[in-house]
């Protein structure tokens, strides 16, 4: 999961490039078009089989839609009513979400370490991103509630695709994933593709490294950390991104970091590490208790 948040860190700074040549439909359409390239070359290659079952497709369409489409839709259109720092924040909600979901669909008891070591962390981000009171105070209420449906949507995303493992292995629903949001946003993004004078070697490259890193590898891992570490645990990483997308700024695009952001991210690293630790011993010691039955 590691290797994920700095993808998706570095997708950020990939996108924004893309952005501004092509509409972002088109952007995820190019992406996960590649990724479903990439994964059915694999696929064959393996030749494997191909389970799978119709009454399956409503999951694999809720997932595509929870997981992607309305997740950016969310996130791009609050982006008109909110700072991008402050959107940040409010997604950094996610695992607390997660914590509640748990409680209420499994019963598991809501562990108050894990729960500390989460408001560290958004702590910690507010100063990341550069967020303060003032700032929340003019947040317009539109783009608090639109903030909010990428962090319902992923949390509906990660149960469905828990509920999907029983059935399928995890390459099998990054495959089926993959291809149901490319199959959905193609409509959208075939009359915006973009122009041939627009595409050079970086615009290609960009593209490529969506597709095939992002898309297809990144998606791999993320659901195979779903499988094995649980939505809350997954979602708790997510906590890592903004600090990793500051430092590839100052690294890539030479801007400046604050000493502030410098403390943001120190805490922010100290509470979702301490959450992950402490979830993660809670966990091993579950399975123990289970084994042990």
């Amino acid at each position: 999961m590691t290797v994920t948040v700095f993808l998706l860190a570095f997708e950020f700074i990939v996108a924004k490039t893309i952005l501004s040549v092509v509409p972002a439909f088109t952007v995820i359409w190019m992406k996960y078009a590649l990724a479903f390239v990439a994964l059915l070359c694999v696929k064959t290659a393996r030749r494997e089989r191909w389970p799978f079952t119709v009454r399956d497709i409503p999951y694999f369409i809720l997932c595509a839609l929870t997981g992607e489409i309305i997740y950016y839709y969310g996130s791009f259109s609050a982006m008109d009513y909110l700072p991008v720092a402050l959107l940040t924040v409010v997604l950094a909600l996610c695992p607390v979400l997660s914590i509640i979901l748990e409680r209420l669909i499994y019963k598991k008891k809501i562990m108050f370490p894990v729960v500390i070591g989460i408001c560290v962390s958004l702590f910690g981000i507010t100063l990341v991103a550069g967020v303060d009171i003032a700032m929340f105070a003019g947040g317009r209420l539109w783009g608090y509630l639109l903030a909010f449906i990428p962090v319902i949507s992923t949390n509906i995303y990660n149960f469905v695709v828990l509920k999907m493992v029983a059935r399928y292995s995890t390459f099998d629903i990054s495959v089926y994933v993959i291809a149901t949001v490319a199959i959905i946003t193609f409509p959208m993004a075939i009359g915006n593709l973009p122009e041939p004078h627009s595409i050079n070697a970086y615009f290609a490259g960009s593209v490529l490294f969506l597709g095939l890193v992002v898309g297809a590898l990144g998606f791999f891992i993320y659901i195979n950390s779903l499988s094995v570490l649980g939505p809350t645990t997954t979602l708790m990483f997510s906590n890592f991104v903004p600090v990793v997308a500051v430092v590839f700024g100052w690294v890539i695009l030479n801007e400046a970091i604050l000493p502030l952001q410098l403390i943001g991210g120190a805490i922010t690293l100290i509470g979702c590490a301490s959450a992950i630790w402490y979830n993660g011993k809670s966990l091993s010691g579950e399975k123990r208790s289970s084994t042990k039955k």
